[in-house]
């Protein structure tokens, strides 16, 4: 196994333990986190539409595209937050079917052993 250096000294790295109920619980606690985000732009969206449909000047204007900015970035950001549930979700239903088809090839191996009772 391979270590890692930290510092002047090398360790090794804990063993990994896959927990597919945990990815799931992540996937739907950011899918919640993501539920709130979109609903509370929805409303500041509307709510900074209806005013600068009605400030009007220069400082409108900065102001609206400051916003814009801040829209597109936030845009961007909750697409990323989706793409990382949907990221999620795929792990774990992966990890799951493939621990089902090993599991299934252990038991049939082990149910065609011939091995002699110890009993």
């Amino acid at each position: 196994m391979a270590g890692i250096i930290e510092g002047d000294r090398m360790t090794t790295p804990e063993t990994f333990v896959a927990a597919p109920a945990e990815l799931v619980a992540a996937a739907k606690a950011i899918r919640d986190l993501l539920d709130g985000l979109s609903g509370g732009f929805g409303s500041l969206d509307r709510d900074v539409t209806q005013l600068t449909d009605t400030w009007k000047g220069s400082q409108g204007e900065l102001f609206a595209a400051g916003f814009s900015d801040v829209r597109e970035g936030l845009s961007e950001l909750l697409d990323a937050i989706r793409d990382t549930t949907v990221a999620l979700d795929a792990s774990s239903e992966a990890y799951l079917g493939q621990d089902g088809v090993n599991a299934a090839a252990i038991e049939s191996v082990a149910s065609s052993l011939d091995l002699p009772d110890v009993s």
